[in-house]
């Protein structure tokens, strides 16, 4: 029987871990660029948004813990009608390793902010702390806090609204997006200078977001499953570690117990208990983040009686780059009505 379960086990780690680690890491892991994940030409920063709103680009947030800058790019409506604006801030992917804040054209993304544009809301986009392999967590989580932190600092400047602020996080940015918006707002505190403002949210919007490490890392198996794995596909196992060690610092060789025990502590689903309105959005053949991530958050949040929506693009890879435009235009509008849905 025990020897059954081993073999279960081993197929469904080959096949998910190749899928997960080996295909995704090696096109653009975690990418941010939604439309422009499947496309070979290189992305293009957008020349719309520029035109139709008030750009303030690369504007220092913080000094992270490494005492480096980290800068977010600030979009505003024209002619704001309003005394306040409310805000949304968009947190990148890119599998906590790369990406950036710039808003490419032709996408999703770009379309999503131009349509909250037009319903007077501000847009954030933030850079936050890669990871690499003296960086690890909770940097970008201190910095995407820290990021609704500087907002609320800075909202008699830019005349933000501080009663309506959401996260917008794709992939690894949905991670950070989830865990910002679900943990006590008295934790992850970063720059001194942001500590003693608030990092509350209305909501969260999660694109194909990781909600469970542990369970996207297979970090569970037995030593003796991830051996037999390791004479097969020694590239696919050394992801795994690699991965797992950016994240958590641990050598889930030496300290499989730590790692665990640590990425536990990063898994949005852990945290349900205090989440606010969540938009979960996945594609059903998305071979780097599991459709099943998706849905036990769906779940936990339904246990929780906390607010939810869970939709799932028919089809839909990891960035939606297969998905008609027709139907993403249509994605968009139910993103926005969602957001809108949420202003106090």
């Amino acid at each position: 029987m025990n020897s059954s379960i081993n073999n279960i086990s081993i197929y469904r780690f080959f096949t998910n871990l190749f899928f997960v680690l080996f295909l995704g890491f090696s096109n653009l892991f975690f990418a941010q660029n939604f439309s422009q994940v499947q496309v070979k030409t290189p992305p293009v920063k957008s020349t719309l948004l520029p035109e139709i709103a008030n750009l303030s680009e690369d504007i220092v947030y913080k000094t992270n813990k490494k005492g480096n800058p980290l800068a977010l790019d600030l979009y505003i409506p024209k002619n704001v009608a309003a005394e306040k604006i409310p805000v949304l801030i968009y947190v990148h992917g890119g599998g906590w390793i790369e990406g950036d804040k710039v808003v490419h054209a032709d996408n999703y993304l770009e379309t999503t902010v131009e349509k909250l544009l037009a319903k007077q809301y501000a847009v954030i986009s933030i850079n936050y702390t890669l990871l690499n392999d003296s960086t690890h967590f909770p940097l970008p989580l201190e910095d995407t806090k820290d990021a609704i932190r500087w907002v609320r600092k800075n909202a008699d400047k830019y005349h933000f609204d501080t009663n309506n602020i959401g996260l917008f996080g794709a992939s690894a940015g949905a991670h950070l997006s989830l865990m910002a918006a679900y943990t006590p707002d008295n934790t992850y505190l970063g720059s001194p200078e942001l500590s003693s403002y608030s990092a509350k949210v209305n909501y969260v919007i999660d694109h194909y977001g990781p909600a469970d490490l542990n369970k996207l890392f297979h970090t569970k198996l037995g030593t003796i499953p991830v051996a037999l794995i390791g004479l097969m596909s020694k590239k696919i196992v050394g992801l795994q570690e690699n991965l797992v060690k950016g994240i958590s610092g641990y050598d889930i060789r030496k300290d499989q117990d730590r790692a665990i025990d640590y990425l536990n502590t990063l898994s949005p689903v852990n945290f349900v208990s205090e989440g606010v309105p969540t938009l979960i959005v996945q594609g059903n053949n998305d071979k780097i983040v599991p459709l099943n991530q998706s849905k036990k958050l769906h779940r936990k949040l339904n246990r929780a009686k906390i607010q939810n929506a869970l939709i799932i693009v028919d089809g839909g890879v990891h960035g939606f780059g297969t998905t008609d435009k027709a139907y993403l235009d249509k994605l968009t509008d139910e993103m926005v009505d969602f957001v809108l849905s949420q202003k106090k």
